[in-house]
């Protein structure tokens, strides 16, 4: 089985994995809690921030090393599905000097970064084994973070909310891509998150530039930026989103730039925000099953895979 193949095994995995999370428990408090991680992890651990209200503090792995205090008295979940992030590790060892207590939320409870923290939340989900760019790893790290600080409740609506984001993946991705285009992931709020997630994907994936910012963000400065062949995609669910997207889609469209907005109202806030998950994964894997791709593009480069293995694995 092909990395492309893998992918778009493990995204339909989620149909019947995710209703049979063990998630953990809600906290009684947010505000002594930091939830960190890196990647993919990162972005799961900033939808909790979002969903808590801002309460949890979400930050990137190496920012708890340069400044210990960030986690003095507090609780720190550390997020990485392989446990050997060689960033998170290194703040798991700082956090266990500072923290009140560390916790490693992994799939691999035999990982370094289990090792050096106090506890596990092990995650588990079914994979190919295959590498390949995060799908499953990612929503149900996502969810895991999400427990912590909310009550995680409509599962059983998994496969409806799942079809609802077909009809939009399959729409967008039967428009060409351009080798010289650009992706441009936009959301305010829950969604910008997603729209990160979006542009990792991507990058993984195609190998091209892509980028997210928050809608009203894009606005300011780097709209500026944008070329006739960019694909920009908006996800949003309240009616600032909408009114916005309508005026950013109306005139793009009059210069020819592609603008797609994924419309996620009429749902709860993390329902909606696991419509737009859902969404950016089958839009990637199915744009890349119409381009004929059968790997991941940070597959092929070896050269900067091998750099990439380096800097956050340490070797």
């Amino acid at each position: 089985m092909r990395s492309i193949e893998a992918m778009e095994t493990e995204i339909g995995y989620q149909l019947t994995d995710l209703e049979k999370l063990e998630l953990p428990r809600s906290q009684t408090s947010f505000d002594d809690c930091v939830i960190t991680g890196s990647g993919d992890s990162y972005v799961a651990s900033l939808v909790a921030k979002y969903v808590s209200g801002h309460h949890v503090v979400s930050c990137h792995p190496m920012d708890i090393v340069f400044n210990p205090a960030i986690v003095r008295n507090r609780k720190v979940y550390l997020v990485s599905i392989s446990g050997r992030t060689r960033a998170t590790i290194c703040a798991a060892k700082v956090a266990k000097k500072n923290a009140l207590r560390t916790i490693a939320v992994t799939k691999r409870p035999d990982s370094p970064l289990a090792k050096c923290s106090d506890d596990i939340i092990s995650i588990q989900y079914n994979s190919t084994n295959i590498p390949t760019s995060g799908t499953i790893g990612f929503t149900a790290s996502m969810l895991y973070c999400l427990s912590l600080v909310s009550k995680v409740d409509y599962m059983s609506n998994v496969k409806n909310i799942y079809e609802e984001s077909i009809g939009p993946a399959d729409l967008l991705s039967n428009c060409k891509l351009e080798s010289s285009t650009s992706h441009i992931f936009l959301g305010n709020g829950i969604f910008f998150p997603a729209a990160l997630y979006g542009s990792l994907k991507m990058n993984e994936v195609f190998g091209v530039r892509s980028f997210a910012y928050s809608l009203d963000e894009f606005c300011h400065s780097p709209i500026f930026s944008i070329k006739n062949k960019d694909r920009i995609i908006i996800v949003g669910s309240d009616t600032h989103d909408l009114n916005v997207s309508k005026r950013i889609t109306n005139q793009l469209s009059e210069i020819n730039i592609l603008t797609f907005y994924v419309d996620c109202r009429n749902r709860s806030m993390v329902e909606s925000l696991l419509k737009s998950i859902f969404f950016l994964q089958q839009y990637v894997v199915k744009l890349a099953v119409k381009n004929r791709l059968k790997d991941c593009s940070f597959l092929k480069n070896q050269r900067l895979l091998s750099l990439s293995s380096q800097l956050i694995y340490g070797y």
